[in-house]
C-alpha cells in the first residue's frame, strides 16, 4: 500500500532567541503560540509551535539562554530549506503595511503569474514568503487540483509558466464561481 499524505504538518526551524522568535511570529505574523515546552530530544532546547492556520504549523527549536549548546548557521546549498511559504488572508498590502508598522524590512511585492509574494527573514534569517493568489481559491476548492489543472492548460498551450488566465480557467472547468 502506498503511502498517502494529508497535508504538511510542521516545518522545524532551529533557532537563536526564543523571545525574538515569539514576538516575530505572535505579534508581526499575528500566529498564535500553541505549544511552549523543553525540547523532549535535547533539553538544552524549547520547543515553540506556532499555528499557521488550516492544521499547519511552524515548528521552532530554540536554544535555551545560559546553555553550553552552540550550533553552526545555516548555509546555502543542497538539502537547505531555501524558505517558509505561507498563504496569506487578506490582502497583501496590508501585510506590508503591517511589516512596515513593525519595522521589517522586505521584498515585493512579486508577480509570480498566478500569486503575488513578499519576502522577508525572521528574527533567526529563515526567509518568509507571503503569498496570495491574483484571483482568489475559493474556500471549498482544493488548492493542489487548481494547480495541475492550470498546469496541464500551460502545457497544453506551450506557456512558460501558470498565469492567472490559467488559473481562472482551470477554477472554471472544475465547476468553481470566480469573484468578479
Amino acid at each position: 500500500m502506498a503511502i498517502k499524505t494529508k497535508g504538511v504538518n510542521h516545518p522545524a526551524i532551529i533557532g537563536q532567541d526564543r523571545d525574538a522568535t515569539v514576538q516575530f511570529y505572535t505579534e508581526v505574523l499575528g500566529m498564535r503560540l500553541v505549544l511552549d515546552q523543553p525540547n523532549l530530544d535535547e533539553p538544552r532546547m524549547t520547543h515553540l509551535f506556532f499555528d499557521a492556520g488550516n492544521g499547519g504549523f511552524i515548528a521552532y527549536f530554540v536554544i535555551n539562554e545560559g546553555t553550553d549548546l552552540e550550533l553552526p548557521k545555516a548555509q546555502d546549498g543542497i538539502g537547505h530549506m531555501g524558505h517558509v511559504a505561507l498563504n496569506l488572508v487578506g490582502p497583501i498590502e496590508d501585510a506590508m503595511e503591517n511589516l512596515n508598522k513593525h519595522g521589517v524590512k522586505f521584498m515585493g511585492p512579486i508577480d509570480r503569474g498566478y500569486e503575488r509574494s513578499v519576502y522577508f527573514k525572521d528574527p533567526n534569517g529563515v526567509l518568509v514568503e507571503l503569498l496570495t493568489w491574483i484571483t482568489p481559491l475559493p474556500e471549498d476548492a482544493d488548492e493542489a487540483e487548481v494547480v495541475a489543472r492550470a498546469t496541464a492548460l500551460k502545457q497544453q498551450e506551450g506557456a512558460h509558466h501558470i498565469e492567472d488566465d490559467h488559473v481562472r480557467r482551470a477554477m472554471q472547468d472544475m465547476g468553481y464561481a470566480l469573484e468578479s
